[in-house]
């Protein structure tokens, strides 16, 4: 009996997943754990095993296609073993009524034709009479790349071929890096004459960024231009704005004196690079190690909501927001009391350098209780961070700033560093919220705390 390779649901609020890339083909053969696909899930990147043994019977899947979860994408089996009859590739798909006749909008902005005032049923293919369904932009562009629409897979909610199928198929030959082939597909752009800088042309994600950047430089000048959300931005701004939505928020503010913590970590790598160690605790790496011990005082702060009822949570779980190609990541920090500061500062670069080359797994993502979000590499001075339901709270980092202060009579310039703390008043109210911050800010102006 054939058995089903199906969509993973990593989460509860996840809906579909998106095959990046297939690591099989019908015929191969495969052992039980062995990696069949590389799938984007609403969080992170991951791989995906087969639970069995056997011969891929059939891949029902497209690169770069948006599957709900549980679906089938593929079948398992012996040689010659039938699948399921509607497990076909070409399998007729349902689409909703198209009412008075307009034709539905696809992502692209491309218009497709459909039944007036009934139901969209067509193929992934060709349609009835050998003519292939396309967009009329599709059909431009396939004519300009001299692209065959015959050849191209149909990326379209009702099996139509829209502009960005014909722009993949236009790009399949031009060799290119994975990530580079991937960045294109989720930004809808063709690889084809884009100048790579590797041997024989090959095309780096640096060229494919300089592209881009060429293009945003088109749309300074007047032109419009179109790309697609990840996967992950899609859902990230969805959850955001849910949490905007259902969450009283409040935002409180407060600037420790870094002076002594800026001193005190330049020792600490001065003494690291003697040693020979090439990692360095950043200032970030001292506000984690600040947070988990204000945290375990505050343990409110530390709760999380289910329903009517309130969490206190019984570890630490540090989630550090971290920016990708893909969208922003929120990768967790477990057990966060158990690490010494170099210890959370080498797990934090760990979990950052995953997050930005799309590894980090769904464990590495799950059981947040407190987040970290840090912006002052950039300038940025204040902000006000959104709640990562359903956590109490969530810390924003901003920037180091010189100021004057008055030292007996003495004029001396000191280290200030913005906090803004954003907190569910549902959960923790104004007092317990200072009270935290006060804690967090004594902490970090007394900075040996923290190898404590």
């Amino acid at each position: 009996m054939a058995n089903s390779i199906i969509m993973p649901k990593t989460g509860m609020a996840m809906e579909e997943g998106i095959i990046i890339e297939w690591r099989v083909k019908e015929g191969d053969t495969v052992a039980k754990g062995d990696v069949v696909a590389l799938i984007e899930t609403d969080k992170s990147t991951m791989e995906l095993e087969s639970d069995y043994d056997g011969v891929i019977l059939a891949v029902l899947g497209r690169a770069g296609e948006a599957v709900p979860v549980t679906k089938v994408i593929a079948w398992v089996g012996q040689p010659g073993e039938a699948v399921p009859p509607d497990a076909s590739p070409g399998t007729a798909v349902s689409g909703p009524a198209v009412p008075g006749g307009k034709a539905p909008a696809s992502p692209s902005g491309d218009r497709v034709s459909g039944p007036a005032g009934g139901s969209a049923m067509v193929s992934a293919g060709p349609a009835a009479g050998g003519k292939v369904r396309a967009t009329p932009a599709a059909r431009i562009l396939a004519k300009e790349k001299a692209v065959d629409l015959a050849a191209v897979p149909p990326g379209g909610k009702y099996g139509e071929i829209r502009r960005a199928d014909v722009e993949r198929a236009a790009g399949a030959s031009v060799p290119a890096t994975p990530l580079a082939k991937r960045m294109a597909a989720d930004a809808g752009i063709s690889l084809a004459g884009i100048s790579g800088s590797g041997h024989g042309g090959k095309i780096f994600s640096a060229d494919l960024a300089a592209a881009v950047s060429g293009r945003r430089t088109g749309a300074e000048a007047g032109e419009d231009v179109r790309t697609a959300l990840t996967n992950i931005q899609r859902i990230t701004g969805r959850r955001m704005a849910e949490s905007r939505r259902t969450i009283p928020e409040v935002t409180a503010q407060i600037r420790p004196d870094v002076s002594r913590l800026l001193e005190l970590r330049r020792e600490l790598n001065d003494t690291l690079a003697g040693s020979g160690v090439r990692a360095k605790i950043t200032i970030n790496d001292f506000v984690l190690a600040a947070a988990v011990k204000a945290l375990s005082a505050h343990p409110r702060m530390n709760s999380v909501l289910d329903g009517d009822e309130l969490v206190y949570k019984g570890a630490v779980n540090l989630g550090m927001a971290v920016a990708s190609e893909r969208g922003l990541l929120v990768p967790v920090i477990r057990s966060a009391r158990d690490y010494t500061l170099a210890g959370l500062s080498a797990r934090a670069a760990e979990l950052a350098a995953k997050a930005r080359e799309g590894k980090l797994t769904p464990d590495e993502m799950a059981g947040g209780t407190f987040t970290v979000s840090n912006i002052g590499m950039y300038g940025v001075t204040a902000f006000t961070p959104i709640i990562n339901p359903p956590e109490a709270a969530i810390l924003g980092v901003c920037a180091v700033e010189d100021e004057l202060k008055l030292d007996g009579e003495k004029v001396v310039n000191r280290k200030k560093m913005g906090l803004s703390l954003a907190y569910d008043h549902r959960i923790v109210d104004g007092a317990e919220s200072s009270l935290f911050l006060k804690n967090l800010k004594d902490i970090l102006e007394a900075p040996l705390l923290c190898l404590l």
